[in-house]
């Protein structure tokens, strides 16, 4: 059963019920004749290999308010773009697409001259979309998705797209969240890192108005938003893991709360899940998990010297062992009330790895800094400030 429950800060548009598919597509397609939508996917080359990726454009090509796809891929060689090309082309049939090589000579360059750094990991890849969207002149709404969901349906893109393209609701940003489920509880990283994370700097820093910020999402780290897209080009992001709590501090940082939603998308996100190794701290989830939380100890302790962000993050990490286990205790609670599978052990190992990662990152603040990993210059200033850049981008697109 849906709710009704409104954050005291954050707008939240509730899934209640399912409007006619047919009368909201032509609902969208009236309010976006001025602002036409493109539809900006991150991915690995791994995807045009899965069965997601494939539904999930033969989908898209159905959807005729979506102007536009912008594919931002890496992780593949000359060859393999080609193919991938073709066969989004194919997927997509006479709907718009260009392919972005992140990782291609000409774009990989680019990545390095705007940001000295590598054009590999999800925040590059957006990043290079919304710079490309803004050099070719895209003036109106961009949608973002993950591109491994397995029960895709258009009607994700009609609830992100919604409350930026309605003149009565005029939101510049939308944040989706939605259940993950399936015999199980996932989102581990957000259930047992995040939110409790988020508790133990509250309880150790007071009431920061970032921090409520933060807290208000359902869903923090999902991959699914929409925007205006002058507002989307003026974000710093970094290049890979930590870009949803970038973006949402953003967020923060250039809108007014009556400028930003959460909509809620009304499914069960299906995907595949990260394994978490037993006995090993870093790679995998553990890996993606450590960037996320520096990404938001260094966005929460901007501004604080290195030696009082370290007795913070120390402060912190006593208080996440505490809150951590607390709401591991209320996750089984409702797995067992849901006839879920829940693994103690695994949620524990979880709940240890993380704690370790805080440690770390608690221990080392002097050797790789809290403003690791390090945010690039919004796409706006960048192609302001070196003349050429929107240029290449566009020229290294059309050789994709």
């Amino acid at each position: 059963m849906a709710d009704f429950y409104q954050h005291a800060r954050l707008p939240t548009l509730h899934h209640l019920s399912t409007p006619d598919s047919q009368t909201r597509e032509a609902e969208l397609v009236e309010m976006t004749r001025e602002r036409p939508v493109a539809l900006l996917l991150p991915a690995l080359h791994t995807e045009v290999t899965r069965p997601a990726l494939p539904s999930i454009l033969r989908q898209v090509a159905e959807v005729p308010y979506i102007s536009e796809v912008v594919l931002s891929m890496n992780g593949m060689n000359e060859e393999q773009m080609t193919a991938a090309r073709a066969k989004c082309h194919e997927w997509l049939g006479d709907k718009p697409l260009t392919l972005l090589w992140n990782d291609g000579p000409k774009l990989a360059a680019l990545h390095q001259h705007v940001t000295d750094a590598h054009s590999n990991g999800k925040g590059a890849n957006i990043w290079m979309g919304i710079a490309y969207l803004r050099a070719a002149g895209h003036k109106g709404i961009v949608i973002s998705h993950d591109t491994d969901i397995l029960n895709y349906g258009p009607g994700l893109l009609a609830k992100l797209c919604y409350p930026i393209a309605h003149p009565r609701l005029n939101y510049r940003f939308a944040k989706g969240y939605y259940s993950r489920v399936a015999d199980r509880l996932y989102g581990r990283v957000t259930r047992l890192l995040i939110f409790p994370l988020i508790q133990a700097f509250q309880e150790v820093l007071g009431t920061l108005p970032l921090l409520e910020h933060l807290e208000s999402f359902r869903y923090p780290l999902s991959g699914e938003f929409a925007a205006d897209s002058d507002t989307l080009a003026g974000f710093s992001l970094p290049s890979a893991w930590g870009l949803e709590i970038a973006m949402l501090c953003e967020v923060y940082r250039h809108l007014q709360v009556s400028e930003m939603c959460q909509v809620d998308l009304g499914f069960h996100y299906e995907h595949r899940h990260r394994q978490l190794d037993p006995g090993v701290v870093e790679p995998g989830l553990v890996t993606a998990a450590a960037d996320v939380a520096r990404c938001l100890a260094s966005q929460v302790l901007r501004g604080f010297e290195e030696q009082n962000a370290e007795s913070v993050l120390k402060l912190v990490n006593e208080r996440y062992r505490l809150r951590a286990a607390e709401w591991m205790d209320r996750y089984e609670h409702v797995a067992l009330l849901n006839g879920l599978t829940f693994d103690q052990n695994e949620e524990g190992m979880a709940v240890a790895a993380f704690t370790e990662a805080l440690s770390t990152l608690a221990a080392n603040v002097s050797s790789f800094s809290l403003m690791l990993p390090k945010l690039r210059p919004s796409p706006a200033s960048a192609l302001t400030e070196i003349a050429a850049l929107g240029g290449e981008i566009i020229a290294a697109a059309a050789e994709a």
